[in-house]
């Protein structure tokens, strides 16, 4: 696999392209919340034919790139204080933070307590939270696993080990070689359904490394709506992708 990148100029200035080649058929483009803006391309693609090809999609490129700066895709990360929001599990869910003589943090219906020594500490704050939704998003993803690694257990694939990552432009990625699965911490804001959808899309490619016609196959046998979940995700929770 190689990675080269390529520059040209429009109305937004110099966009930054990442063109990968590796084995695949089809061109693949994509424009992720970071700004970031990624070309798969198959390995026996010429130059020219990839510059032609984003020429044409110069436009789309920068309607992608304006919305995401239109929702302010960077921010990403909540300041934790009282009275801030974030979302967790689809959910906006209120956060509450009170002094006390030690660290808790509790999840209550719509809000979620901090209680803390130090509870005008920002930066101290944002690690007790940083912990906390680590633990929490963990335990959800591997509630997931559980309920869909049975999908590829008869076809005799042990369950995955959960790696919990910051990641900038993926929800999750997995490892066939080590038995592992890499799920992005901000995925924890997504509605359960589009959880389910990441944890089903790792677990299926077990079976099917590539993006190809028998893997698209086997997610729409076992959950036939996934594109309206890939869709919530990439339009609707992107925005709350970290950097």
């Amino acid at each position: 696999m190689s990675m080269k990148k390529l520059y040209f100029t429009k109305l937004l200035g110099n966009i930054e392209v990442i063109i990968e080649r590796k084995s695949i058929k089809n061109i693949r483009l994509k424009v992720f919340p970071s700004g970031i803006v990624k070309l798969s391309a198959p390995t026996g693609v010429s130059d020219k034919y990839l510059e032609d090809f984003l020429k044409s999609k110069t436009a789309w490129i920068e309607k992608s790139l304006n919305f995401f700066k239109d929702t302010k895709a960077g921010e990403s990360e909540t300041i934790i204080q009282s009275g801030a929001t974030t979302r967790i599990l689809g959910r906006q869910i209120r956060i509450i933070v009170n002094e006390a003589k030690f660290h808790r943090i509790e999840q209550k219906e719509d809000c979620v307590y901090i209680q803390s020594p130090a509870p005008k500490d920002t930066q101290a704050l944002q690690k007790q939270f940083g912990r906390w939704w680590q633990k929490q998003s963990k335990s959800y993803f591997l509630a997931a696993i559980d309920r869909l690694y049975p999908i590829i257990a008869k076809h005799g694939f042990g369950k995955p080990e959960l790696q919990v990552r910051r990641m900038k432009t993926i929800w999750g990625s997995c490892s066939r070689r080590y038995g592992k699965i890499n799920l992005n911490y901000y995925l924890y804001k997504a509605p359960p359904p589009c959880i389910d959808y990441v944890v089903l899309h790792e677990l299926a490619h077990f079976l099917y490394p590539k993006h190809n016609k028998v893997f698209y196959d086997f997610l729409t046998v076992h959950m036939p709506d996934w594109k309206e979940r890939k869709r919530i995700l990439d339009h609707e929770i992107a925005k709350e992708l970290g950097n």
